[in-house]
């Protein structure tokens, strides 16, 4: 199951916590949403479910993970656009494979996630076709 799949199950009103709309810890009434209280969005059991605003919801998911505890979840941010040009895109790959200094690690993993499926599609397909281009489409020569 996807991350956003355990979300949107968490929110649907059979698996949604019991009792008013509030944070459980600091009792705020604005950006409410489900929490889970043992850092796992799979367990949907309504003893595993609270409350709770979402300061409290970042605070306690940062406290769970210096604890090892509880599992990170990726997601999709719509409002990235992710690499806007084939230069970008490559200059990620290359950093996340430790072949370049240009980007940190997880800046190029974040900017390789937010770019849609289709660009990446697209960027393969120029890739390829430069490579055909400079006759190094062959295994073992590099782009």
């Amino acid at each position: 199951m996807t991350d956003r799949a355990a979300r949107y199950r968490a929110t649907a009103p059979q698996c949604r916590p019991p009792g008013p709309r509030l944070c459980a810890f600091c009792g705020a009434a604005r950006n409410v949403e489900v929490h889970h209280v043992d850092g796992r969005e799979e367990h949907t059991d309504r003893a595993n479910l609270a409350w709770a605003c979402r300061s409290c919801n970042t605070s306690i998911g940062a406290a769970l993970k210096r604890a090892g505890l509880g599992r990170r979840t990726h997601q999709f941010n719509a409002a990235q656009t992710g690499a806007r040009s084939l230069g970008q895109w490559v200059t990620a790959v290359l950093s996340m494979k430790g072949q370049s200094q240009t980007m940190t690690v997880p800046a190029a993993v974040e900017m390789i996630r937010a770019t849609p499926p289709e660009r990446r599609s697209t960027f393969a397909q120029d890739i390829w076709r430069l490579r055909r281009q400079r006759h190094t489409d062959k295994w073992g020569v590099p782009f």
